[in-house]
């Protein structure tokens, strides 16, 4: 689970990064993904919550 937060907060850094750009790669972006160009916050919720949802399986294996 922790490398899926990692992944989607990586993701959320490159649409935000896309969503103030307009080079080519960033067109391209947000292009496939217009919606997470427009909200990169909800990939940053979603990894927060995968953290969470880490931490609550690592403690309950304790």
């Amino acid at each position: 689970m922790f490398m899926i937060a990692s992944i989607l907060t990586v993701a959320a850094g490159v649409f935000y990064a896309a969503s103030i750009n307009n080079s080519g790669w960033a067109m391209q972006v947000c292009r496939y993904g217009d919606i997470f160009c427009m909200n990169p916050s909800w990939l940053m919720i979603a990894a927060v919550l995968s953290v969470i949802w880490a931490f609550f399986l690592r403690v309950d294996r304790l």
